[in-house]
């Protein structure tokens, strides 16, 4: 054999070999650990992240009805509270970005959530921004779609055909200091805190925010809980305290994706802790990721993740909007 010949072969090997040790070593074996993870959260689990947020305005009616009818596992949302303290789905900490506030309230669009009252946050559109940025997306109804409270979304669940389950983050928990206990009490009330007839959890409790986790964890000890990593907490305080802070707040991370390496997620299996990648939204992320050892994911786009996960017959988004007056 040439020295040429010799050469190729030992790429050939290395492309085939080194990738299927990684897999067995960082995916395989790892994962040999997750049969004692917790039964009542699914895998693979379809996140709807905002709702089905590429298709309509986020965290809006449209969204969750949407996500909802496909059959999404989770409606995943943001839990702040108003002035008045009713708990509300929104993602940032003003309303500035997603509604008209500096119109209706000129001068207080840099103002936080906390700012406003309820009565106050329902005046605004929550949705025209969407059919700007998207106009290939837009619905004229959009321009009608108003910021909900959690009872509004929880009522949503409650009424389709499908019932997912909730995926809630404790959003800047500092800016609202005690509402872990108004969401826990506000679930139990509502019938939330318990599980499905098929064993999953109604509810999964999600933060950046570990001391928000751990109140969570006190008020709600049966409730799954998932730590959200970004990439500069791991810069930070290193991948490895991170895993044992989490597994000692929870069941799961909540990790962004330039982070989920397969040897990261391969530690976090070896923990226990269940993976749901942060926010992928296309066939060749899923792919790659899953390879990684993901469990399920957040995406804008949970359509086409209940496809790549081999769904089949879903629901056309377009009939499920027109069907809703969308």
């Amino acid at each position: 054999m040439t020295r040429k010949k010799l050469i190729l072969c030992a790429l050939a090997l290395t492309i085939v070999v080194v990738p299927g040790f990684v897999y067995v070593c960082c995916v395989l074996w790892p994962s040999s650990h997750m049969k004692s993870a917790r039964s009542d959260v699914p895998r693979p689990a379809v996140i709807a992240h905002r709702g089905a947020s590429y298709l309509a305005p986020e965290e809006t009616e449209p969204a969750y009805l949407v996500a909802r009818d496909l059959g999404a596992d989770y409606l995943e949302m943001d839990v702040q509270r108003t002035k008045d303290h009713v708990l509300i789905a929104l993602h940032d900490d003003t309303p500035e970005r997603t509604t008209n506030v500096a119109r209706v309230f000129p001068g207080r669009e840099k103002n936080g959530v906390e700012d406003f009252t309820l009565s106050e946050l329902k005046q605004l559109d929550a949705g025209s921004w969407f059919n700007a940025l998207h106009p290939d997306r837009a619905r004229k109804k959009y321009a009608d779609a108003k910021i909900l409270t959690i009872e509004e979304v929880l009522k949503i669940a409650e009424q389709g055909e499908n019932k997912p389950s909730l995926y809630m983050e404790t959003k800047s928990p500092e800016r609202h200091p005690g509402y872990e206990k108004e969401l826990v009490d506000l679930l139990g009330t509502k019938g939330w805190l318990g599980k499905f007839d098929n064993g999953i959890s109604k509810v999964v409790f999600q933060s950046f925010d570990a001391p928000s986790l751990q109140r969570l964890k006190d008020l709600a000890p049966d409730v799954p809980r998932v730590c959200l990593l970004d990439e500069d907490m791991v810069k930070r305080s290193g991948w490895n305290k991170l895993i044992a802070e989490a597994a000692a707040l929870g069941e799961g991370i909540g990790p962004a994706g330039d982070v989920c390496w397969p040897w990261n997620l391969g530690k976090a299996h070896q923990a226990g802790l269940l993976v749901h990648v942060y926010t992928i939204n296309v066939n060749w992320q899923f792919r790659l990721f899953s390879f990684c050892g993901a469990d399920g994911f957040f995406t804008d786009r949970c359509d086409a993740l209940m496809r790549y996960y081999g769904k089949r017959n879903l629901p056309n988004p377009d009939d499920i909007l027109a069907r809703w007056g969308y």
